[in-house]
């Protein structure tokens, strides 16, 4: 019985007690605890003198009870932090018609791990060299070493971690043969038996697909990279579940593998899917600090020719952009590659430059673990006017590769690791293109964790577009600056070429963000920040504008939400800014 179940017996115990006792008029009392202070915070968020503290039903009698088996639920509780030859007593005094119950504890030195016996049996020592990597990997795992101080949680750990690492190949039915510690309170140690049993190496077995009805299965298997007779990885199939659940023709995915009891050791993989409906329409309304209010409708149907394609319509309105787009998304190959093909139509007025973008392409795009990459060919046809009605009509037929790089500890919120991007595009003149060019472009942000909870980063940006007349290059393959995610402080796409009243765009871009946040109460972060950068027509012409504030975060379910209060040096002026974390 471990040391925490045993505590909870004792509550029970008590509260039968306390219906036994109920004889007298109810009272209320205060809790006095001499006990370092880590001991003293354990006592007060687990011992029943405190639960029953705001209780109306506890008499004298029933407070009586609980004060004399507080010395053995607290002692159970030391135990979890390596206590065991602790010296507890409690007390019941009633003074003035009031009473208080007052618990002494030393708790005496700590026990400490003497010997670690680990063992590794079962059938995985008929592979020598398999078994002798596999204990090196196990022992690695262990959150105790001799000499170290013996507490529950890390003996739950250690055990939990061994598991873990042993059913993650080959033995998914390994468990716990035998599991003891055997404490010595004369001279304060602690002697460990772990045995683990690996049970039978599994291999692959077919996979079976359950809950098809509306979709054809193809979409499915095209996703399977398992191979019958292969060996068996937990991590093939978490990953293959992960990838079926971001469909969207699903709504649930569940892989398993189904272990035969007797040789041959196989196992079968059954994937069990949720199916959504053919048919799916979304509709969102929202605010935007750099474009203002916005509205959304897209439907998408999703299967097309009964090829699991899914055509999409989508229709965006917001204060300075609207946006229509149709497109089909084709399920993903055997080769891992997913495809995309779309025509599109933007009309936007910005930093008084109105564009009306028309453009069509496909793309390839394969996601990894930590990368994706994306290959793609469009074209673009552009009409755009600046404040002084000078009109401008672009076009080109542009390939672009892009390639994102995600090494994060929680992608959600990040406090460790970094994510980078890089992309390049191309347009030959004379190709559909009025004028040939290359664009180069980077972004990268580090992260820190901080303490325990603040977290530090960095952002870098980097681009430039390589031609000879950008007048004759389409404004997305073009740079400017300016808003949330970017230099904070100055409106958004406010930094770039300013000619009259019209900021254009320009062919390098440098921008950096550097950023504190200080972890203030549960999921909500105070945060300072700098910003620095620019858009210009070259290098020589570049003039990085800075942004300073302060603001707060918040963790959501969805990311980091952020509201900030910036202030833009050079052009002395405020702006609030609400944004989701840094996309990429």
């Amino acid at each position: 019985m471990s040391f925490l179940t045993r505590s909870a017996l004792l509550s029970l115990v008590f509260a039968a007690g306390v219906a036994w006792a109920d004889d007298g008029e109810p009272v209320s009392y205060q809790v006095q605890i001499d006990a370092p202070s880590d001991i003293e915070k354990l006592l007060e968020r687990y011992l029943d003198l405190y639960r029953w503290r705001d209780e109306k039903k506890t008499t004298p009698d029933s407070l009586q009870l609980l004060v004399d088996r507080t010395p053995e639920e607290a002692a159970s509780l030391l135990r979890t932090l390596g206590y065991f030859s602790a010296k507890i007593t409690s007390k019941l005094v009633h003074e003035d018609g009031r009473y208080r119950a007052t618990v002494s504890v030393d708790p005496g030195p700590l026990t400490r791990v003497r010997t670690i016996d680990f063992q590794l049996t079962g059938p995985i020592t008929d592979d020598p060299d398999y078994y002798k990597r596999a204990l090196e990997r196990l022992e690695a795992g262990w959150a105790l070493s001799e000499g170290d101080v013996f507490t529950q949680s890390a003996w739950s750990d250690t055990k939990q971690r061994v598991l873990n690492r042993i059913l993650a190949r080959r033995y998914l039915t390994a468990h716990i043969a035998r599991s003891e510690v055997s404490v010595d309170p004369a001279v304060n140690t602690a002697d460990i038996t772990l045995v683990v049993d690996s049970g039978p190496a599994y291999v692959l077995g077919p996979v079976t697909i359950k809950g098809l009805q509306r979709y054809p299965e193809r979409i499915v298997t095209n996703r399977i990279d398992l191979q019958e007779g292969g060996e068996y990885r937990r991590k093939d199939l978490a990953d293959l579940q992960t990838d079926l659940q971001s469909m969207p023709q699903f709504g649930a995915a569940v892989v398993e593998a189904e272990p035969s009891p007797t040789p041959p050791y196989v196992a079968p993989v059954v994937v069990n899917l949720q199916e959504v409906p053919l048919n799916k329409l979304a509709l969102s309304l929202g605010y935007s600090t750099n474009t203002g209010p916005r509205a959304e409708a897209q439907y998408y149907y999703n299967n097309l020719l009964d090829r699991g394609w899914v055509g999409g319509i989508r229709a965006k309105l917001d204060g300075d952009e609207q946006e229509g787009e149709l497109s089909v998304d084709f399920p993903q190959f055997k080769s891992g590659y997913s495809h995309r093909a779309y025509v599109n139509y933007t009309s936007s007025t910005v930093e008084g430059l109105d564009t009306q973008t028309y453009k069509g392409g496909v793309f390839r795009t394969r996601k990894e673990d930590l990368i994706d990459r994306t290959l793609g060919i469009e074209y673009l046809r552009e009409r755009r006017v600046n404040a002084d009605d000078q009109i401008e009509r672009p076009q080109a037929l542009v390939a672009y590769y892009k390639w994102i790089r995600r090494d994060l500890d929680n992608r959600r919120d990040p406090k460790k690791g970094n994510i980078l991007q890089l992309e390049g595009a191309g347009a030959v003149q004379g190709l559909a293109t009025d004028e040939s060019f290359v664009q180069l472009y980077g972004q990268g942000v580090q992260y820190w964790k901080v303490g325990t909870g603040d977290v530090a980063f960095i952002r870098l940006e980097l681009g430039q577009n390589f031609t000879q007349d950008p007048s004759k290059v389409p404004t997305d393959y073009l740079f400017r600056a300016g808003g949330a995610n970017s230099v904070r402080g100055y409106d958004y796409q406010s930094l770039g070429i300013v000619n009259g009243g019209t900021t254009e765009p320009g062919r390098v871009l440098a921008t950096a963000t550097m950023e504190y946040q200080h972890a203030v109460y549960k999921d909500w972060r105070a945060a300072v920040f700098v910003d620095y950068g620019d858009a210009a027509d070259s290098w020589r012409s570049y003039d990085g504008q800075t942004g300073v504030g302060a603001g707060a975060r918040w963790v959501s379910p969805v990311g980091v939400l952020g509201a900030d209060l910036a202030y833009g040096i050079d052009a002395e002026q405020w702006r609030f800014y609400f944004s989701l974390g840094l996309t990429f």
